[in-house]
């Protein structure tokens, strides 16, 4: 074959070398805050490409003294490199690596095959004097480094330097961009995280190189050198805990991308605000620990139970096994490895992190001393802060106080520990069992501004916000007084709070609502009746009105009417409805009687920076009349400084309203409060429906969360004043009666009116 023929056979096996610019890199999924805080990245791949002049000097000397200290001079091929690479083959019979140029390993990596071949040699040979004739040096050096793989998931030197340092990589000193540089070689065996002592020679062998290609000054190498391994596994970084936001978002991004939204470096910017998404999280925690801490120490699971094994039976008859006599010997045998690897197993099965783990118990009598799934023993000492930890009888009850471990524990209990990095202290600590849900959104768009839907995401992926239709209790009661003074009632209509009882055949015995605190009031003003949920009030209302029209206006506030009972129970709150459509329906209160539909998604961003979607802004519809969501928001207001939700006073602001909610047995407790500018709904209760406790209401279950949620974050909420809208009077009545005061009127008050609606 004569060397034309040759090449014509070559050529017509090589790719076409302008292809390497349509080889798009794999670019996670990532999605962003409102405020551009990273929520969450998927995607196997962690990609991020840099141009040539953001690349730091050193690091490129790195690279060249590492793989190519020509590349800037020679055309493509390096033929001291091809001399020993053929070298090589001559002693030990096979092509080997080595003496390919950075310019043939990128026509290697993405443009011929990766097997290890003489005619694969070849055509790296041919296509990298191609890529040099179409690319400049410094676009084929950006090919190189930004495709190539760094180990853990990382390709590129953006992502690698964020994976192993957690900083950009202009931020790196001189021995971390050796580091990286000396990755590629074998990003598995020379790896500051898996073989220390080999990266470490690496590294300073390019250190080495560059000093003697004078990159670097001896002073810079004496240093560089002589610094530690500093390596470590940063991984996905998110700056924002919105879990369950993120999987709603990815889930959403599948079903619309498809699996390629994985891999096409698509950003998705999100409603969510930052602060008060961390700070709304940080609650529903502190919320649901309270609680559970108020109801005491649950009986762990005992790993005796979850294997035919006992392992903490140390009868000698029966030879079974001492843990921690095993972990303290010089060997064990096989029987004992084994019951050993059980152990850690049923550790595996719970999601745990750094901050919270589980452990097994291995010793509960003047301390505790636990095995953790590392094989690591722990010792924790008593503490007072620990006498909240009395047994938990049931939801009404605890025992006695503690005075030590070994009252509530035994050896081969189940324990969860907690880590506190301040104090350097390990505790006993417990998973809640109840759950909660919160979410806030914006009442004039409807945009969602923090969204909790559980306590661990990582423990439960079921979000509550959306997926839960738990009953709403009081909740609704403002929608069936708003129903009332769209009909003709006022504030100051009065309706009697005394007994009363139903027969119903449907029913298996009389229904006799009552109030939660068990009283009777006689004639009651509407509201005096909304900001003291009276409950006895609110039936006979419900009743008056009729059943049917609150239900066709509660569908005014985005409330699906099949899920509204035909009874009168309505009253009571027994629709179900889930947290995201109650927050809404408040919306319609706070913005002045328009309904908006909540949205988390405000623009998507292809990864030219292009975008592929953008929310439309929409003009709310008026759905009820303005007016009347101007009284709601004035009882309200009133029950926040004096009524069920006076808690709310604590901000030391004016402008907000609140509504508690206690379903029958405090099975579902709610509180949502508002101003003009942000809506916030809380739910607390169980999963499978179940009281919290007698002493339990929405006051002291769900309040406690939006209180400790909004102390965060209310310097950052405009204080609103609204105004009474036209068609609205302010008239002055007798306390008692309801009817405009006069000279015997004892304690006369003002309320308003809708004009058509004033009192004789």
């Amino acid at each position: 074959m004569t060397i034309s023929s040759l090449n014509i056979y070559i050529d017509s096996k090589l790719p076409d070398e302008e292809r390497i610019k349509s080889i798009e890199l794999q670019i996670p999924l990532k999605i962003y805050s409102s405020d551009k805080k990273l929520i969450g990245e998927f995607g196997e791949k962690r990609r991020t490409a840099l141009k040539f002049e953001e690349i730091p000097e050193h690091y490129v000397n790195a690279v060249l003294a590492a793989e190519d200290d020509d590349f800037f001079s020679h055309s493509g091929v390096s033929y001291t490199g091809l001399i020993r690479s053929v070298y090589r083959l001559i002693l030990s019979g096979r092509i080997q690596g080595g003496g390919s140029t950075i310019t043939m390993q990128v026509a290697g990596n993405y443009l011929t095959s990766r097997d290890v071949s003489l005619f694969r040699k070849v055509k790296d040979i041919f296509l990298a004097y191609r890529l040099e004739e179409t690319y400049t040096k410094e676009e084929i050096f950006e090919f190189y480094v930004n495709r190539i793989f760094f180990g853990n998931r990382a390709y590129g030197i953006a992502a690698a330097s964020e994976v192993y340092y957690g900083m950009p990589l202009e931020q790196l000193n001189l021995a971390q961009w050796a580091m990286i540089a000396a990755l590629p070689k074998a990003p598995s065996s020379i790896n500051p995280l898996v073989n220390p002592a080999r990266a470490q020679i690496r590294r300073n062998w390019i250190l080495n190189r560059m000093l003697d290609l004078g990159y670097i000054h001896p002073e810079q190498f004496k240093l560089a050198k002589n610094a530690p391994l500093t390596a470590n596994y940063f991984g996905l970084v998110s700056e924002v805990k919105a879990p369950y936001v993120a999987e709603e978002i990815r889930r959403y991004m599948i079903q619309e991308y498809g699996l390629r939204a994985y891999s096409e470096g698509l950003e998705v910017y999100t409603t969510i605000n930052s602060k008060f998404q961390n700070s709304a999280t940080n609650a529903v925690e502190k919320g649901l620990e309270s609680y559970d801490r108020r109801h005491g120490f649950r009986k762990p699971e005992n790993i005796a139970n979850l294997f035919p094994v006992n392992f903490f039976d140390l009868s000698k008859e029966e030879q079974l096994l001492d843990i921690e006599d095993i972990l303290i010997s010089d060997s064990i045998d096989s029987n004992e490895e084994n019951e050993l690897s059980l152990v850690f197993q049923s550790l595996e099965a719970y999601a745990q992190n750094q901050d919270r783990f589980l452990a097994v118990v291995i010793n509960a009598e003047d301390f505790l001393r636990c095995l953790t799934k590392d094989g690591k023993i722990l010792d924790v000492l008593w503490s007072d802060k620990l006498s909240w930890a009395r047994p938990y009888i049931n939801e009404n009850r605890r025992g006695t106080k503690p005075r030590g471990f070994s009252d509530i524990l035994t050896e081969g209990d189940i324990v969860w520990l907690k880590r506190d990095y301040v104090t350097k202290s390990i505790s006993l600590t417990q998973i809640p069992e109840a759950q909660s849900a919160l979410i806030s959104l914006d009442p004039h768009d409807g945009s969602i501004l923090s969204l909790v839907g559980g306590y661990d995401f990582f423990l439960s992926k079921f979000n509550r916000v959306e997926q839960a239709s738990p009953l709403l209790g009081s909740n609704f009661k403002p929608f069936l007084y708003a129903a009332a003074f769209s009909e003709g009632f006022t504030p100051a209509s009065l309706i009697n709070d005394a007994p009363i009882i139903f027969e119903d055949n449907a029913l298996e015995e009389k229904w006799k609502p009552r109030n939660a605190s068990g009283k009777f009031y006689g004639p009651t003003r509407l509201r005096e009746g909304l900001l003291e949920s009276r409950n006895l009030v609110s039936v006979r209302l419900l009743r008056e009105i009729g059943v049917e029209k609150v239900r066709k206006y509660a569908e005014k506030f985005g409330f699906d009417k099949q899920r509204l009972p035909s009874d009168l129970s309505l009253s009571l709150g027994t629709a179900s409805h889930n947290p995201m459509t109650n927050a809404a329906a408040y919306a319609v209160f706070a913005n002045g009687g328009k309904r908006i539909k909540p949205y988390m998604i405000e623009r998507i961003i292809g990864r030219s920076g292009e975008v592929l979607y953008e929310h439309k802004k929409e003009e709310p519809k008026q759905v009820i009349d303005s007016r009347v969501a101007f009284l709601i928001n004035d009882i309200l207001k009133e029950a926040a400084a004096r009524g069920t939700a006076r808690k709310i006073s604590e901000l030391n602001r004016k402008d907000f309203a609140g509504k508690t909610g206690t379903t029958n047995n405090a099975e579902s407790t709610w509180f949502t409060g508002y101003n003009e500018e942000i809506v916030s709904s809380v739910w607390m209760g169980f999963d499978q429906p179940k009281s919290l406790g007698d002493r339990e209401f929405g006051s002291s279950t769900a309040l406690p969360i939006w209180m400790n949620y909004k102390k965060d974050i209310i310097d950052l909420i405009p204080i609103t004043n609204s105004l009474p809208p036209k068609g609205l009077s302010i008239v002055k009545i007798d306390k008692k009666s309801g009817k405009i005061a006069n000279d015997q009127s004892k304690n006369p008050i003002f309320e308003y009116f809708l004009e058509e609606n004033l009192p004789n």
